[in-house]
């Protein structure tokens, strides 16, 4: 830890030297993890791991939302998912933007309003984002990703109804681990992956209903398997009083893998909620029935249970405390596991999907609100999954080619994995010219049935995540400088023993300077130190690389 006090303290002499300039506070929540199923496994959520922007560059595709009814009141931000029912403002606004960097790196992002009329109005998101060559082995170690979005939108009276395209595809090679292998052709080595989606819904609203159905349908296919998934929503909220609310959802989650024999897992959830809030206090309560079947080589197994859902949410002045309890049964899905790593391959992998269960997940938080743009805030989590997936080294050799880029399969245990999570973050301006914030995680995994001197459940997850940034506004020039730590990150080398691997360091800039309302030029700089950061162990992610360009506001 001491090799990092210097760039910490070089930081904070930076927000000290620059008292003379202006600032202001984005609320904006990194989520780093090396398997995203264990943060947020109801949500259909894609975080891209191989794109390394620390800084997020205002990625708010149109994304379908799912019912969430654990949470009615989910005030978190993600990267690239937003909630119709709650459309932001952002979207109606028409941009592009452009960049171009090494690395032969190219970006473009686009949004528009394309048509709008009466009670009908439909928008339009393109992304696309691709470098051509890599740190290592260049030609091969290309990335390509490409996100589509058209959305329509009729609105009359009480009755709203929306549909939503969405295509993505993302086509990459590596083989960097190997330094001196013989150069092979990219098309030998390549990664090919696409799915595309098409989700509609229907809303109901009047003084006393709130009521919503909707249906996701997703296709993906890549070089080894197809997978499709068909989601229903519907919730009714009944509102009894101004304090109390009725809830009732119900969620079908049916899931079908083509694999050697057909992989289907069947989820259904029925849930019914009581919500009583006042000016400083809040209550959620209630309870949620699971069904869920899986259906293999003509066998079928079917698990169940009841779950208690409990949020408790008390302000008292500027202090704050949560308490949120939950569980339930989820599907582990392929494309969810590729998207977490990329590098995963195995013909057999679909033994390792089954239903996950959450027997429970408590959080709780405290929070004190030092002004209206600072904050310190203090949460502890803990959470017991049974059917818990990671993936660890692939020693079988069963690559679909010579090259062996595959380095990683599933594991799954059965028994109970215990994770806990501390989080501690402040935002606080020291000025109404400075802007500096602080997050640090510590997170801990504890697994019944597989013990090593160093668990194996640890592995590819650092223990300690810490994110410190500094924003400066100065006239029309807005930058974000900030280093980003995964640190205690532990892995499996090819003698299958357990290493620690080296920390990830990414000192980052930002920069967007506004030469008026419609241009900005933007400057966006990672890995400033060329660091040898690897989120993937032995798949080194770029070094010094730098994107600049513009935005256009029409």
């Amino acid at each position: 830890m001491n090799k990092y006090i210097l760039i910490i303290l070089l930081f904070f002499y930076n927000i000290s030297y620059s008292q003379n300039n202006e600032g202001e506070i984005e609320d904006a929540q990194i989520l780093i993890e090396k398997n995203s199923s264990i943060v947020l496994p109801k949500v259909d959520k894609i975080i891209n791991k191989i794109n390394n922007d620390v800084y997020t560059l205002d990625r708010e595709d149109i994304q379908f939302s799912y019912l969430n009814y654990l949470i009615i009141n989910d005030n978190k931000k993600i990267d690239k998912f937003i909630r119709l029912e709650s459309e932001n403002n952002n979207i109606s606004k028409n941009n592009i933007r452009l960049q171009v960097g090494n690395y032969k790196s190219f970006l473009i992002h686009g949004k528009s309003k394309i048509y709008e009329y009466n009670n009908w109005s439909s928008y339009f998101n393109l992304y696309h984002k691709s470098n051509f060559k890599g740190i290592y082995h260049e030609n091969n170690s290309r990335f390509n990703e490409s996100d589509f979005d058209l959305y329509l939108k009729h609105s009359k009276r009480n009755n709203t109804f929306d549909a939503l395209l969405n295509f993505k595809k993302i086509i990459t090679g590596y083989y960097g681990y190997l330094e001196n292998f013989n150069k092979v052709d990219f098309n030998d080595i390549k990664i090919n992956t696409s799915k595309y989606s098409i989700d509609y819904g229907y809303s109901y609203s009047n003084k006393k209903i709130l009521g919503r159905i909707e249906n996701k349908n997703s296709f993906y296919k890549d070089l080894l398997y197809d997978e499709y998934n068909n989601i229903i929503n519907l919730k009714i909220n009944y509102l009894l009083s101004k304090k109390l609310n009725f809830l009732i959802a119900f969620n079908n989650d049916y899931y079908h893998l083509n694999s050697f024999d057909k992989l289907i897992i069947n989820t259904y959830n029925l849930s019914g909620l009581v919500k009583y809030n006042v000016e400083n206090f809040y209550l959620l309560i209630g309870g949620k029935l699971n069904r869920s079947s899986k259906s293999y080589k003509g066998k079928s197994k079917n698990f169940g249970g009841i779950y208690p859902i409990v949020n408790l949410k008390y302000k008292l002045n500027n202090l704050s405390f949560n308490v949120n309890y939950g569980g339930g049964l989820f599907a582990n899905k392929y494309s969810e596991k590729i998207y977490s790593n990329p590098f995963i391959y195995d013909p057999f992998i679909f033994g390792k999907l089954n239903n996950t269960n959450e027997k429970f997940n408590i959080k709780t938080s405290v929070e004190y609100q030092l002004n209206n743009n600072g904050n310190i805030k203090l949460s502890y989590s803990k959470k017991a999954l049974s059917g818990f997936t990671n993936y660890i080294y692939n020693n079988k050799g069963n690559y679909p080619v010579t090259t062996p880029i595959y380095l990683y399969t599933l594991i799954r245990y059965d028994e109970d994995t215990y994770i806990s999570q501390i989080n501690f973050s402040f935002k606080f301006p020291i000025n109404s010219y400075i802007n500096p914030s602080f997050d640090f995680v510590f997170r801990e995994f504890d697994n019944e049935e597989y013990k090593y001197d160093l668990d194996a459940d640890v592995l590819y997850k650092p223990k300690y995540n810490l994110n410190i940034k500094n924003e400066i506004l100065y006239n029309r020039l807005k930058s974000n400088i900030g280093v980003h730590l995964l640190l205690d990150s532990y892995a499996m080398d090819f003698n299958s023993n357990i290493i620690n691997i080296n920390d990830y360091i990414n000192l980052y800039l930002y920069s967007n300077y506004q030469l008026n309302d419609k241009i900005s030029f933007e400057l966006d700089i990672n890995n400033i130190l060329n660091k040898r950061n690897e989120f993937y162990f032995m798949y080194p992610e770029l070094g010094f690389n730098a994107m600049a360009g513009i935005l256009l506001k029409f």
